[in-house]
């Protein structure tokens, strides 16, 4: 009853963000009616979504395959959609990274920590791609950025997670006993005394097979263009007075702000979030383009509610025959 009454609780703060930026103007809402007589745009964003999702998918198929762990494509695009549906319905992106991990993980006991490691890296390798497109734009604009100081400091806190990243998996992947150090005092007050040594040693496999986390990072930047040159179709549709290339230097900031576990899909603080990065850079039209991002992913979103409803199988095959194992 407790998840239940804060579940609401976060519906409702989404649902009101969402209604005081529609009362305010900042969200205009009869613009959404123009989706309707730009239906090629509307089609070509279903694409992009559609590469999203596929890109996702092999990622994911991808970094369990150095550990024995089979995971086919039709069943990580399966586990892709469900993670939709949930990160629709749950607080940020947390929700479809929990659901995509207790269904990778079910029917794998032995596997378990295994599993629940590459699933969360494989997040870590998304957000990751998102923060070097934030950067990649940044020579672009030097001048736009020389001249507003809040877009300066928000491109620094971009620069110290993505180094904080790179440095988090550089030590695991080089330094295991470094890691396993620090992580035995964080979960020195839980039982399971060799829980960091199976989460280091999966990490550090990938130092075997480089080539696993090129393919990988370059999937998640193929991903993650795609959602953002669906943003940018969405200003073209919704404001294309707004339309301008200063747009890819904020949108990645949007979505990461938007993935925050603070609504349901991060609805109104997604918004709220674009509307303020737009403002950073002289447009408009940022919250509306959000919004409109949510309508282009709701067949996703439906189909992976299709699938929760269907119930998933076994998705992944441990090729190695691991047997249970207790941290």
């Amino acid at each position: 009853m407790r998840r239940i009454f804060w579940g609401l609780i976060r519906f409702a703060i989404g649902f009101g963000l969402l209604t005081y930026l529609a009362k305010s103007g900042i969200v205009e809402l009869q613009t959404l009616s123009r989706l309707q007589t730009n239906w090629p745009i509307t089609l070509a964003a279903l694409a992009l979504m559609a590469v999203d999702v596929l890109m996702m998918s092999l990622r994911l198929s991808w970094l369990l395959h150095p550990h024995g762990l089979h995971l086919p494509v039709d069943k990580s695009l399966q586990l892709t959609f469900l993670s939709f549906f949930f990160t629709a319905v749950l607080p940020g992106s947390a929700g479809g990274a929990l659901a995509k991990l207790f269904y990778a993980a079910k029917d794998n006991a032995g596997r378990r920590v295994e599993i629940a490691t590459v699933v969360i890296f494989d997040r870590v390798v998304g957000l990751f791609s998102l923060l070097i497109l934030a950067l990649a734009s940044a020579p672009f604009f030097s001048q736009l950025i020389a001249t507003a100081g809040a877009l300066r400091i928000l491109l620094w806190i971009v620069v110290v997670l993505a180094a904080a990243l790179l440095v988090l998996v550089v030590v695991c992947l080089f330094d295991g006993s470094g890691m396993n150090r620090i992580l035995r005092q964080i979960l020195s007050v839980w039982p399971w005394t060799n829980l960091p040594d199976r989460v280091i040693a999966t990490i550090g496999s990938y130092r075997r097979c480089p080539g696993t986390l090129l393919a990988a990072l370059g999937a998640s930047i193929v991903a993650n263009f795609s959602v953002v040159v669906v943003a940018a179709l969405a200003v073209k549709t919704l404001h294309p007075h707004d339309f301008s290339l200063k747009m890819w230097l904020v949108i990645p900031m949007g979505y990461i702000a938007n993935s925050l576990p603070l609504t349901p899909g991060g609805l109104g603080v997604g918004e709220a979030a674009f509307n303020s990065l737009f403002k950073l850079i002289g447009l408009g039209g940022g919250a509306d383009a959000l919004l409109c991002w949510r309508i282009w992913t709701l067949p996703i979103v439906l189909l992976g509610f299709a699938y929760y409803v269907q119930g998933l199988g076994r998705s992944i095959q441990d090729l190695k025959g691991g047997t249970e194992r207790r941290p």
